[in-house]
């Protein structure tokens, strides 16, 4: 009777047993002792049967054999987290409805496994005799056919009855259970069930279970909605952050709901306000307000004004407007303020992002890294390098990546200007500042790459007086051109380069220490191209993709020194391509310069090898000497003949009989 413990008490005596649970039981028993099918099998339950039997299940098991450990119940829970916190509160409403009937509810993973399970506390007693609780496996390739396992096996909603149970154990119960499956997938998660002694068994309760799993899914499905919903907003604000223009939305009666940071920035708009903002109310768009009332109607409007927005002064401005429409109604307007840039400063862009700059070297990594770090920052950036490596192409690349992407970049070469022009040219003059003066003066290249960033390259080479006004410039954000009186505020991000050992043009008193300290914020070093040969190949294959390098050429290319660096590297591979025939390019295409620096540089290496030879030879023809009795030992001692050995020392100037005597001493 040890078999027959599960739910005992509650159990019916065979005489009081209802004639359908005897022909379960009878079934059940003809089936597992004597291999005899009966006809009331039901279909659904004698293929469970079957499937169990290959899976090697015990049918007089009285236990569950799997139970999960505390550390995979945990991670099972974690990976059902969302469905759980969901199910729970809906668990708790279906047992007040099944309370007090010796019920339980129970709530498992797609594999069957028991994550949450409430009840009445004698059927939950008694259930936990067998196992039954929560972390045991009730998938029908462990324990057989039952309500879960046969459930999740089938995908839909099933019911098992007393014998019907694969296992002994469970035979003086009846469970329901129905799939839970994912609104979006399709796929099962898991499974709902009701479980009570088999005397309360009632159709009622697959109709039950099933009822609530749809339920489940329906409140998954909302789930769903609202975090897709989340995804849209945020995809949305995302999107709305990228552009480069300003970004308002309006509803019908013009009330702004939403916009960017570039439109909060160019409208001078609070960051979180406490109502509603009009957009009537923006004094800044008090030009455009006839505009605007037709776009808030619904009218599509383009325009083009010139606005004075304080502190940027006076922009163009494009302003068009799209209606929102929901089934055809309008339910609101977007508008886009877009800056317009003069004819003058269209050229003013940077051409070069950091998947312009090519190189795989550490030290050369090293330099990107460190730029890309800090381009997104307002941060002041010397760039360090010899004449060639690439400096402009770097600070190209940082204005790219930096918020200032959308306004002017100015290169200026600070070597390259007249000593006598480079104040103006930077700063700029007003009318009648000087003789010759344009009328009306003229803005300076700070003032022309207002917003935005300037490069000054050969930073090394600006006159000392030229660098009192660049430090005030970077202290104080303004600049006064040549013959004014009054400064102008700017706003400039400068990156300069050199190359310059500029501490060491301080210490020489060419350049201003407070000055050196100001635009060193970030000084990043960049290699020169001999220090980082192992990107030739890439490079030349960059510079050069419709011709292949042959093994010669690449030799060559190793060996130079590059003094020119990249810039040098393109300039060969261009006459190359001009002089060399086939797809394959030769050394005979080497420029001549290049070969006759090549050939130089062999025979330095071999002048340098043949120093390095004789002194060897030398020490060893005198050790030789030393230690052996007399020069035809030596000689041996050496592998040569002792005419060698005499005719080494002369070339040499070595003394035998003055080297043997030093070894007798």
């Amino acid at each position: 009777m040890g078999n027959d413990r599960f739910f005992l008490q509650h159990s019916y005596s065979s005489s009081r047993a209802s004639v359908r649970e005897r022909t379960l039981q009878w079934n059940w028993t003809n089936f597992f002792r004597k291999g005899k099918v009966a006809a009331d099998i039901r279909p659904m339950i004698l293929d469970s049967w079957k499937r169990s039997e290959q899976y090697a299940v015990d049918p007089f098991e009285t236990k569950a054999t799997v139970i999960c450990d505390d550390y995979e119940l945990e991670k099972r829970k974690e990976n059902n987290k969302e469905a759980l916190t969901l199910i729970r509160p809906f668990m708790e409403d279906l047992f007040e409805i099944v309370e007090g009937t010796n019920s339980i509810i129970a709530f498992s993973d797609n594999e069957g496994v028991v994550l949450e399970l409430q009840g009445d506390n004698d059927i939950t007693i008694n259930a936990t005799s067998t196992n039954f609780k929560v972390g045991v496996h009730m998938n029908e390739k462990l324990i057989g056919t039952n309500s879960i396992g046969t459930s999740l096996a089938l995908g839909r909603p099933v019911q098992v009855v007393g014998a019907e149970h694969y296992c002994k154990a469970w035979h003086t119960s009846h469970c329901s259970s129905a799939p839970i499956k994912d609104p979006c997938t399709n796929e099962v998660i898991g499974a709902l069930t009701l479980i009570g002694y088999l005397r309360s068994t009632h159709p009622h309760s697959l109709a039950l279970v099933k009822t609530a799993a749809e339920t489940v899914v329906r409140l998954l499905e909302q789930q769903g909605l609202k975090h897709e919903q989340y995804m849209i907003n945020n995809y949305f604000s995302a999107a709305m952050e990228s552009v480069s223009d300003g970004v308002l939305i309006l509803n019908r009666s013009g009330e702004i709901i939403r916009y960017n940071q570039v439109a909060s920035h160019l409208l001078k708009l609070p960051a979180h306000e406490q109502r509603k903002l009009k957009i009537h109310e923006i004094e800044k768009l008090t030009p455009l307000q006839k505009h605007l009332d037709k776009a808030i109607q619904g009218d599509e409007v383009i325009i083009q004004k010139t606005l004075e927005l304080p502190p940027e002064g006076r922009i163009n401005l494009l302003l068009t407007s799209r209606r929102i429409l929901v089934g055809g109604d309008h339910i609101g307007t977007i508008l886009i303020l877009k800056k317009t840039v003069p004819n003058e400063l269209r050229t003013m862009r940077a051409k070069y992002s950091f998947s312009s700059i090519v190189g795989k070297a550490k030290s050369f990594e090293g330099a990107i890294h460190l730029a890309k770090r800090v381009a997104p920052t307002d941060k002041s950036v010397l760039l360090v390098g010899e004449s060639g490596t690439g400096k402009e192409l770097f600070a190209q690349a940082i204005h790219s990546e930096s918020l200032r992407k959308t306004e002017p970049f100015l290169a200026i070469n600070c070597s390259a200007i007249p000593k006598e022009l480079i104040t103006s040219e930077l700063f700029g003059y007003v009318d009648g500042a000087f003789t010759n003066a344009s009328r009306g003066g003229k803005k300076g290249k700070f003032e022309a790459a207002d917003r935005g960033t300037i490069f000054l390259d050969e930073i090394g080479d600006m006159p000392l007086d030229l660098q009192t006004h660049l430090l005030r410039v970077l202290e104080e954000q303004e600049i006064t051109p040549v013959g004014a009186i009054q400064s102008k505020p700017i706003d400039v991000r400068v990156i300069a380069a050199t190359n310059h050992d500029l501490f060491k043009l301080v210490q020489e008193k060419k350049f201003r220490l407070d000055l050196f300290y100001r635009l060193n914020v970030i000084s990043i070093p960049i290699p020169p191209l001999r220090k980082r040969k192992e990107d030739i190949k890439l490079l030349a294959e960059t510079f050069l993709p419709t011709k292949k390098l042959s093994n010669d050429v690449l030799e060559s290319f190793y060996l130079y020194s590059w003094p020119g660096n990249l810039r040098e590297l393109k300039n060969v591979l261009e006459q190359m391509e001009l002089l060399g025939d086939g797809e394959e390019l030769e050394a005979e295409a080497l420029p001549s310069y290049m070969k006759n620096q090549l050939e130089e540089d062999d025979q330095e290496d071999n002048t340098l090898y043949q120093s390095y030879a004789d002194q060897t030879k030398k020490e060893s023809l005198i050790i030789a000497l030393k230690e052996n009795k007399s020069v035809g030992a030596a000689a041996r001692r050496l592998g040569v003949s002792s005419s060698t050995v005499y005719r080494w020392a002369q070339v040499y100037g070595i003394e035998i009989k003055k080297v043997r005597d030093e070894k007798k001493i």
